[in-house]
């Protein structure tokens, strides 16, 4: 009985690797497609959520704040323009007979004004602005299941590096101050994602037109909190908070072999 039990229970095993085996195979097998190099340039609305600062008050001496008090800074961010552009490949073969992928390098620059915000969930008067330039390496997947195609699906996304500068200042909406009291202020490089989805429409040869979503969001980002109501810029906290936000955007590709 013993016997039998490692028998059948080797022979199980054997077939589990047989079908594992197969289906790593399987998730490997590409079948021949047509590729290209493509150039694309893009625009549309950026959409970005609050900017979200937090961190501990510790101001140097002579210096408003309270030592160890928190500091959260939150600024609401207009709408704004999106724009970019991207160097690309179109990789000649497809996954599962219907995803052929594409690569490329994106750059790509958001720049929305500050129309209003608080401090520590108090009553501010916010201005300023927030800049951000990305650099993407992209990989989407385009969805093909025939031959000329008029409308391909795709989807994906990227990861790079986001630099941005914070220019953020606020006062006391106490009827008093006439110019900003603090300033959040950066010049960071951070590590940056982007999740998009949208469509290709081929009208013309060797000219693609599309349309995407897409969603943007970036890790570890450092700030200072100074104090500019003396005409310096003097330390009050240091600050970390991430960026994201969404953007709709239209572009046309250019391809080439």
């Amino acid at each position: 009985m013993l016997k039998i039990i490692k028998v059948s229970g080797l022979a199980i095993a054997a077939s589990l690797c047989m079908a594992e085996s197969a289906l790593a195979q399987s998730l490997f097998d590409t079948t021949p497609a047509e590729g290209n190099w493509y150039a694309s340039g893009f625009v549309g609305v950026g959409l970005p959520l609050d900017a979200e600062f937090d961190g501990v008050q510790n101001p140097v001496a002579g210096i408003p704040g309270a030592q160890g008090a928190p500091a959260i800074v939150d600024a609401d961010l207009e709408t704004d323009v999106f724009f970019g552009g991207a160097v690309g490949r179109r990789l000649g073969f497809k996954f599962f007979n219907i995803l052929q992928p594409r690569v490329e390098v994106e750059v790509s620059r958001i720049s929305s004004d500050v129309q209003g915000g608080t401090f520590n969930d108090g009553d501010q008067i916010f201005g300023g602005s927030q800049e951000t330039n990305f650099v993407f390496l992209n990989n989407y997947s385009d969805v093909i299941w025939e031959e000329n195609q008029a409308v391909v699906p795709y989807f994906g996304g990227g990861i790079g590096v986001a630099f941005t500068d914070n220019n953020i200042t606020y006062f006391p909406n106490n009827g008093v101050a006439t110019a900003p009291t603090f300033a959040v202020q950066s010049d960071d490089t951070t590590v940056a994602t982007l999740s998009a989805i949208g469509a290709t429409f081929n009208f013309i040869e060797g000219i693609e037109v599309y349309s995407e979503g897409r969603y943007y969001r970036t890790y570890g980002g450092d700030a200072e909190r100074t104090f500019v109501g003396a005409g310096g810029n003097d330390f009050s906290a240091e600050l970390d908070g991430d960026i994201e936000g969404f953007a709709f955007v239209g572009g046309i590709r250019f391809k080439f072999n």
